[in-house]
């Protein structure tokens, strides 16, 4: 070999020594060298970007690399919109995120999963009707440049409180102990494209107000964040024995038009004193009551811009059957077609649940203070010895 190519040699091996020498130390001594100041001003920006708002990493922020690279962030907020006053939108106590080293820097990173403690958020409309919410997120309809893809994602002890400060600065609803427990979460990944988000294995559990815990599962969710609008094929929810099947159910939010959902429902078969109890009350009958069984309860859903309209709905109670519409604004309207009805037994199984029996008629008082329009239209029904034939009766909101 001449001395010129051992002279070479020597050089590129040297060169590479020194290369391996610089990866061995900067995998070594890497988190002395950090600079914490620059990590959180360029986790922050990405985070800003893909929200729309100012994010605050005032927490400890740890990096470990081996074997797993783990990125610990502690305490931290988004904030509300410019000018909206009051607590920030979301906070939380600490997230987890950890990642196989050897794809850390690859096109596609796959993490391990994300865990998120502590987890507070405060949705708000203010006294001159905005809100902090609706504009989150970025309407970039273009693909993300690096594909997300996140084996699954929790979050543990989180609490929920929506204010509408127009009617009470008091919550109108609080969530507590909630918990959500995801499969996988891709973005940019093989047919999800852009804004798309592909989510499955939704358990998501909560203690809404002072009810029992309620659990929602979702086998997937699509959603596409540059409508925004999302899709879920079927879901359940289970509140003790009250067992609700979503299916085919929609939703969009277009930028300035009003929201748009559309699906169908079904109710397992429950006692409606289990129902009645589930909103709160006390139900007016016994529990072992022979009535008062809710046997089936189906129809669709769609949100109008007048509301909410239940349509080809079917109540199936004891033996009686009932089809029609209700629709959900400012006043409930509905217009509902039924079979053969027996007042005298729902009378009796009332009065034999007070002390007080009732003088008469269709125990319904609860009923009076709602803003309720409609007709119930009957084949026959029965009370007091009288059998009827083609009834109709008719509602009448007291308020207006």
């Amino acid at each position: 070999m001449t001395r010129k190519r051992q002279r070479t040699l020597l050089i590129v091996g040297g060169l590479l020594a020194s290369i391996a020498l610089g990866v061995v130390l900067v995998v070594v001594f890497r988190n002395p060298l950090l600079n914490s100041a620059l990590v959180r001003r360029e986790i922050s920006a990405v985070l800003r970007e893909e929200l729309g708002r100012k994010v605050d990493l005032s927490g400890a922020m740890r990096i470990d690399e081996w074997p797993w690279v783990e990125l610990n962030v502690g305490r931290g907020s988004i904030d509300n919109p410019a000018g909206f006053k009051g607590p920030p939108l979301a906070q939380w106590d600490l997230i987890e995120m950890r990642f196989h080293y050897s794809t850390a820097y690859e096109e596609e990173p796959l993490l391990y999963g994300v865990v998120i403690h502590g987890l507070k958020i405060d949705l708000r409309i203010d006294a001159a009707g905005r809100d902090n919410f609706s504009d989150l997120g970025s309407r970039d309809p273009t693909p993300p440049s690096v594909p997300l893809n996140v084996p699954r994602v929790e979050i543990r002890d989180a609490e929920v409180r929506f204010t509408d400060e127009r009617e009470s600065t008091a919550p109108k609803f609080v969530a507590r102990s909630i918990t959500l427990q995801t499969g996988k979460v891709e973005r940019g990944v093989g047919p999800v494209e852009g804004q798309r988000w592909r989510i499955s294995e939704i358990d998501l559990r909560a203690k809404p107000l002072d009810l029992d815990t309620v659990v929602l599962r979702v086998p997937s969710l699509s959603v596409d964040a540059s409508v925004p609008a999302a899709r879920i094929p079927a879901a359940t929810v289970s509140l003790g024995p009250i067992r609700l099947r979503l299916s085919d159910l929609a939703v969009s939010m277009p930028e300035g038009k009003p929201s748009q959902a559309a699906g169908r429902f079904a109710l397992d078969p429950v006692p409606l004193a289990a129902l009645i109890e589930a909103a709160g009350q006390q139900p007016p009958f016994a529990r072992n009551s022979p009535w008062f069984r809710l046997r089936g309860l189906s129809g669709s859903l769609s949100q109008t811009e007048q509301g909410l309209l239940v349509d080809d709905l079917r109540v199936g109670i004891d033996d009686v059957r009932l089809t029609g519409s209700i629709s959900v604004g400012r006043k409930i309207r509905f217009s509902l077609q039924g079979n053969r009805l027996d007042l005298d037994r729902y009378i009796e199984a009332v009065a034999d649940n007070s002390s007080t029996a009732p003088t008469g008629g269709f125990p319904g008082k609860t009923l009076l203070g709602l803003p309720l329009e409609g007709t119930v239209r009957l084949d026959s029904a029965v009370s007091g010895g009288l059998r009827m034939r083609e009834i109709t009766l008719e509602v009448t909101d007291r308020s207006r």
